[in-house]
């Protein structure tokens, strides 16, 4: 028998009578029947967002789950900020949300949020800020405001900072890679690089994290005004075979040679060998060339004659061209007795430091003398002073003072054949020094980098683990400098 067209179907609810009224005011009521009924969606949506404490997310710790230690399906929990596996039944993040009434999770793969133990998804435009902490993408605009930003940027706790000049924590003893990060991440090429970059799936793990650490110190709407490198740290300590890790204090040098290599041979791919024909960021910033001429000496020895006839030079001189990514300095020793002046610190000039590139200055090195000259200046010219020997027993610290000017360093004495165009005057991007305390020489060292912003006139600021504060440009010279990172200046 056929249903009466007013009558329900089985299953369903009863139609309401006909009215004719509806054929008129019918849209007009449905609608707003509609929108009460939108409206009491958005309510439910959003029952639980007021509960979000962004205080005490931190997303820079191990995306791993708190309870499994697992790596896969993880989730945020955006109430206390903990990790946790899974969000259906008999999962952790499903307990946690019933067991501590914390009903909020962010997939940290996809940033979607979802309310469990309900399990529905929400998308609303007041987790915008937290999904960007995941994405810290950086727009044409924001690339231009890097270096001269038009206004400070502000925590949650409404403190102002600097992008580019926020603290590093310091878990354990890695203060010494901590400066060289902070360095790298000033360089401009090198910076605008990994924050326009996006890894790709055949990028190494080192370089998907480098790149994070640097989009997370550039960050203009952080959180908070430390970073940590806490899973940088462990690429390290995997990448170098535990050469490099958190527990264990390192020379900065060892670190930064070992770093930018380690990054060449990831973005160019293949074996060490070919890697050193290729090119990358790296080499294209801080690789430079050297004419390196040596003359073998040889010493005969059971003679009778003098001594000064049993010493032989070759008369043949060899040239190679050397690259180099940094230079060194020797500074000259330490005296034994004090002179009677008042100064007690020796100090020398940064200018005399360099005349051993001059291709004149003769260096006894292993029964050879050889003689430097820079063929090719890199853009960034990195100068690394040697301060600690080692004698049978213990290592010796050199304290000497190197007198620079943080505005003007001029290369050209030193280069064979100068580009005029690229120009051959540097100005001071970075400045890493070293603190000891008494008594101690590696152990207990503290390291600081001092750097500054793009302003006319520039600001300086010296970063020690979380500690950022500003300093006097005038007393740069006056710590004991260890690495130092030159920018090279276009000619007016």
């Amino acid at each position: 028998m056929a249903l009466d067209q007013d009558a329900a179907a089985p299953g369903t609810s009863q139609k309401r009578p006909r009215n004719p009224d509806d054929e008129v005011k019918g849209a007009e009521y449905w609608e707003e029947q509609a929108s009460k009924v939108a409206r009491t969606a958005c309510v439910r949506r959003d029952l639980y967002l007021d509960t979000i404490h962004r205080d005490r997310l931190d997303f820079d710790v191990e995306r791993v789950c708190s309870v499994s230690l697992s790596r896969t399906n993880v989730y945020a929990c955006l109430v206390c900020g903990k990790y946790f596996q899974g969000r259906g039944p008999k999962t952790h993040a499903y307990f946690h949300s019933i067991d501590e009434s914390h009903h909020v999770f962010m997939h940290l793969d996809t940033t979607r949020v979802y309310i469990l133990p309900d399990n529905y998804a929400v998308d609303d435009p007041s987790l915008a800020d937290i999904r960007y902490q995941f994405e810290l993408t950086f727009s044409d605009e924001q690339m231009s405001q890097l270096d001269a930003p038009s206004q400070l940027s502000r925590d949650l706790h409404a403190h102002t900072y600097v992008p580019g000049f926020l603290g590093l924590n310091n878990t354990a003893r890695h203060d010494a890679i901590n400066v060289v990060l902070l360095a790298l991440s000033h360089v401009t090429p090198l910076r605008d690089f990994f924050l326009r970059r996006k890894a790709g799936h055949d990028a190494t793990e080192l370089l998907r994290q480098f790149g994070t650490l640097v989009r997370r110190l550039w960050n203009p709407r952080a959180f908070k005004r430390q970073v940590s490198p806490h899973e940088f740290m462990q690429q390290v300590s995997q990448a170098s075979h535990g050469r490099f890790t958190a527990s264990e204090a390192c020379d900065p040098v060892d670190f930064l040679g070992w770093l930018l290599n380690q990054l060449h041979r990831d973005l160019v791919g293949g074996s060490a060998t070919m890697a050193r024909k290729k090119s990358s960021i790296i080499t294209e910033s801080f690789q430079g060339a050297l004419r390196l001429e040596t003359q073998n000496v040889t010493v005969r020895t059971g003679l009778e004659e003098d001594v000064s006839s049993a010493v032989r030079v070759d008369r043949a001189v060899r040239v190679d061209e050397v690259p180099f990514l940094f230079l060194a300095m020797d500074l000259p020793p330490l005296p034994v007795f004090q002179d009677g002046s008042e100064n007690m610190i020796p100090q020398v000039p940064l200018a005399h430091l360099l005349a051993k590139y001059d291709g004149e200055t003769n260096q006894d090195i292993h029964g050879a003398i050889r003689r430097h000259k820079i063929k090719r200046l890199p853009s960034y010219l990195i100068l690394h002073f040697r301060r600690f020997t080692r004698n049978r027993f213990v290592d010796e610290r050199n304290t000497t003072v190197v007198h620079f000017s943080p505005m003007g360093l001029d290369m050209q004495a030193l280069v064979d054949a100068p580009d005029v165009q690229l120009g051959t005057t540097y100005k001071l991007l970075a400045n890493i020094t070293h603190e000891a305390t008494a008594g101690t020489v590696r152990e207990q060292s503290a390291w600081c980098a001092e750097l500054h912003t793009r302003h006319v006139p520039p600001q300086w600021f010296q970063v020690h683990d979380e500690l950022v504060e500003r300093i006097d440009p005038h007393m740069l010279f006056l710590g004991e400098s260890y690495l130092q990172i030159w920018e090279r200046v276009a000619p007016i």
